[in-house]
């Protein structure tokens, strides 16, 4: 019986031994399975970082652009006012005369002097 017990203890202590090998292997399987996607993650946070790093410089680009198209569409703005007023004034004879003569146009009365600049007054 004394052999018997320690038979069955020696048994015992080889499926104990048995099964932490088999569990120290599962924990192994399980670490490489576990750091495949770790690196995947990793990857795919560098890509990120490099998109939204270029993207950051392409925006800063563009603010320089922005702010020189902001001044040109305010000078088109006033342009754009002062040509609404003209032509929302009322057209009355000393205007069509202004005209007339911005246009090179003269009064069959009127005696044109032309200086050296090319300019008639």
């Amino acid at each position: 019986m004394i052999e018997s017990a320690a038979k069955s203890k020696d048994t015992k202590n080889k499926n104990i031994r048995k099964n932490q090998k088999r569990s120290i292997a599962k924990k192994l399987r399980k670490n490489k399975l576990g750091f495949i996607p770790m690196i995947a993650v990793v990857i795919i946070i560098a890509v990120l970082a490099m998109s939204l790093w270029n993207n950051w410089i392409k925006i800063n680009k563009n603010g320089g652009e922005k702010s020189t198209l902001n001044q040109e569409y305010d000078h088109m703005r006033i342009l754009n006012d002062a040509l609404e007023d003209k032509v929302k004034a009322p057209v009355d004879e000393e205007y069509i005369i202004e005209i007339a003569r911005e246009n090179g146009f003269r009064r069959s009365d009127e005696i044109l002097f032309y200086f050296s600049g090319g300019e008639w007054k």
